[in-house]
């Protein structure tokens, strides 16, 4: 196999953590350990960050404008995207955007002129249906699936649905790329990956070490929580039902605050905790290193994510692959891999009585978690990063070869 030059376009990457932003350099690092040249495409979120270095032999370049993470970041980033992939045409050979809102436009503008094969790696539902502007046209009172909605989205799925390929991280967005009307042959499903080794259920002995070095007491039911504090992720209905079941046990809350972000409930979530008391058995522990969060994961019992909505949900298929029975909103791409009552629980979402509930019932019963953690990690194994990541690496070069063939 001839060693490809990939562009990697994702609008933040690390430093900046979220979902998008894992899946982006767990991609880039597994193309290059493949033995491609990988070149990331990202914003550069503060002044303070290298314009450009090397990580796990991936080449960084954090591009103009500078700014942290916001919602019209993204569209600010597109025209800096589509001058970086015309001046590195020759270099080329594929382009990979990551929840390609508005950097898709970019490479799909360039690709006019280049000729450079583009693919699109869906993080979010209802891109390509424009369910935002859906939205609009709803609270106008208008239609959302009438004839008005159908010509105002005609935009959004002539432009996005060019691209050479979609991989889809749910069947939701796969159905939603087919009722859109892109060709069966582009769709992929390409759920976001998971380390299998790193997350993997802990033995008896190692599960003992663990919660010593975590300072987690042997004998106490340890609840999960991975995400950052925003309004979505539903930590705030998570330390209610909390508060409401009471459990015996702790739950530890991981995951950043989304400082100056609309969003963010990191204040609420600490006004909770507060107000009920919850200070001994809820332990805020802010973001952290993925080694970190598997440490907690397989020193665990059962994870809770209670997400308004999720695309796919890769802290619940990480927390599954460690073996851990997963609490979660009956929603979006978690219906895809949790089964209620086979390999976890499903709760409706923004319900606190129902997962006051389902907490209780999982930190009372070992037998009910060890059943469900068990099919759970068996669940787990499809999203392996080889098997996942392999698929998508016989995508690019496939592709690359059609460019190849178009060209001679």
């Amino acid at each position: 196999m001839t060693p490809l030059t990939i562009a990697v376009v994702s609008t933040y990457y690390r430093p900046v953590l979220g979902g998008a932003e894992a899946a982006a350099e767990r991609l880039a690092a597994f193309l290059a350990r493949r033995g491609h040249r990988i070149i990331v495409l990202t914003k550069r979120t503060s002044p303070s960050s290298p314009s450009t270095e090397t990580r796990d032999r991936v080449e960084v370049n954090r591009l103009l404008p500078i700014g942290e993470r916001s919602s019209l970041g993204k569209w600010r980033f597109v025209p800096t995207v589509y001058r970086a992939l015309l001046l590195r045409a020759e270099e080329i050979d594929v382009v990979c955007c990551v929840d390609y809102r508005g950097i898709g436009l970019a490479a799909l503008a360039a690709r006019r002129r280049t000729r450079t094969p583009v693919v699109f790696q869906a993080q979010t539902e209802g891109v390509l249906s424009g369910a935002r502007i859906r939205g609009w046209l709803e609270h106008l009172a208008i239609n959302p699936a009438g004839p008005v909605a159908r010509l105002a989205t005609l935009p959004i799925r002539s432009m996005y649905g060019r691209a050479d390929a979609i991989g889809c991280i749910s069947h939701a967005i796969e159905r939603e790329a087919l009722a859109e009307g892109v060709p069966q042959a582009r769709i992929h499903y390409l759920p976001n990956p998971v380390d299998t080794r790193r997350f993997s259920p802990a033995g008896a002995d190692e599960r003992r070490l663990l919660r010593d070095q975590l300072g987690v007491p042997q004998d106490s039911v340890l609840a999960a929580f991975v995400g950052r504090l925003s309004r979505e992720k539903g930590a705030v209905e998570l330390i209610q039902a909390w508060a409401m079941a009471r459990p015996a046990g702790r739950l530890a809350v991981i995951g950043p605050a989304m400082a100056d972000h609309p969003w963010d409930v990191s204040r609420d979530v600490r006004e909770l905790v507060r107000h009920h008391q919850l200070e001994e058995s809820v332990l805020l522990l802010g973001g952290m290193p993925v080694d970190q969060v598997a440490s907690w994961l397989r020193a665990a019992d059962y994870a809770v994510q209670p997400s308004h909505f999720e695309a796919m949900g890769l802290a619940a298929a990480e927390a599954m692959a460690a073996g851990l029975p997963v609490i979660a909103s009956d929603t979006g791409g978690y219906r895809d891999f949790i089964v209620s009552e086979q390999n976890g629980l499903l709760v409706p979402p923004k319900d606190v009585a129902a997962l006051s509930v389902a907490i209780g019932r999982l930190a009372a019963d070992a037998a009910l978690r060890s059943r469900l953690g068990t099919q759970a990690r068996l669940t787990a194994e499809q999203f392996d990063e080889e098997l996942v990541l392999g698929r998508f690496e016989r995508l690019v070069i496939e592709l690359a070869g059609a460019r190849g063939r178009r060209r001679a």
